[in-house]
């Protein structure tokens, strides 16, 4: 049951993605870059993401687990936060939120898929 009900919240997210434009590599880079170019603090740069990448996000009451991104995935979002906080938050541990509260990462998914597989999506 939870392999389907996973699955089902990947095609979401996949769906929701593709709604937004985000078709491609290239897309995705550009929304991401976008992303950050508009936060105002790390925390509203980290939550855009898990809003461009699940849908109904006011409806969320809580998640377990994160999404899963592939390694070159992973790498690109963190160098976004590392030059984000450089230039915004020098005090700080650069790209800490996202080594911290970020998306987990894994070899067994290309490097720029995304996998739902260790996120459990609990609606209110």
């Amino acid at each position: 049951m939870k392999a389907t009900a996973t699955k089902l919240i990947e095609k979401e997210c996949q769906r929701h993605l593709a709604a937004q434009g985000i078709t491609s590599q290239k897309k995705l880079e550009h929304r991401l870059q976008d992303l950050f170019e508009q936060a105002e603090h790390q925390e509203a740069a980290l939550i855009s993401l898990y809003k461009m990448l699940i849908p109904d996000w006011e409806r969320i009451e809580r998640l377990e687990g994160h999404p899963i991104v592939g390694r070159g995935l992973w790498q690109y979002i963190g160098n976004l936060f590392i030059d984000f906080d450089q230039r915004n938050h020098p005090q700080i541990f650069n790209g800490g939120l996202w080594l911290n509260q970020g998306f987990s990462s894994s070899d067994e998914i290309g490097p720029w898929e995304i996998s739902m597989d260790q996120c459990n999506v609990i609606y209110s």
